[in-house]
């Protein structure tokens, strides 16, 4: 594998597990607007893609009606759902190596920029990520394939020196789609045979799995 220089971490489900906190936010926003809560078996395919995109996929909401379930779910989520988030095993030991190790660590992740930042704080796992290339409230357009390209000018590298990693087949399609090497972190919320379909470059079953994908060598 070339040398690699720049990692690019989706965040949830491949940095957090905030599985509680996206699906306690889902169920307020759909209670306060008077619908149907998703059932048990969607919750998990809102982690990761836009929530406009998958209110109107999975709740069959319409775009002003899709707009207003985002904005009661990040009615909750600013006060709570934020606190609600816990690292994976091992994630914060797998980022401080690889800090070490002298790769640029960054988040690349459709999550609002602000959110981001703030569990990432509360985490303790801030100071290892050099930037956060997310979406913000203001610019909700740019695609994850976007943020990896802007990631590679701002660092000055080029694909081959730059590893996207994420759970779900918007991190591989975008890797893909900017030629960029991708890990599949297979512990975090994508559906049974989703990472495999998308066929990344290398798969991770754990956070230390992430540290040998990229180095070839076993987490110290």
């Amino acid at each position: 594998m070339p040398e690699k220089k720049l990692l690019l971490f989706d965040f949830d489900g491949t940095v957090i597990d905030n599985s509680e906190g996206i699906f306690n936010c889902i169920r307020y926003a759909a209670d306060k607007l008077g619908m149907p809560r998703p059932a048990e078996s969607q919750l998990r395919a809102f982690v990761g893609p836009p929530l406009y995109a998958s209110f109107q996929k999975y709740m069959g909401a319409d775009h002003e009606t899709a707009l207003a379930l985002v904005e009661a779910y990040r009615e909750r989520y600013r006060p709570l759902g934020t606190k609600e988030a816990v690292l994976y095993p091992r994630v914060k030991e797998v980022l401080a190596a690889l800090r070490a190790d002298g790769y640029t660590l960054a988040v690349c992740s459709g999550k609002p920029r602000d959110f981001v930042i703030a569990i990432a704080e509360r985490l303790g796992v801030s100071e290892l990520f050099s930037e956060y290339y997310c979406t913000t409230f203001q610019d909700t357009k740019a695609t994850k394939a976007d943020y990896i390209r802007r990631a590679m000018a701002e660092n000055g590298v080029c694909a081959e020196e730059t590893v996207m990693i994420g759970d779900t087949e918007s991190d591989i399609l975008a890797a893909k789609q900017t030629g960029v090497f991708s890990v599949g972190a297979s512990y975090g919320f994508a559906a049974p045979g989703e990472l495999e379909a998308c066929e990344p470059d290398r798969f991770a079953a754990d956070a230390a799995g992430i540290y040998r994908a990229v180095t070839e060598r076993e987490l110290p």
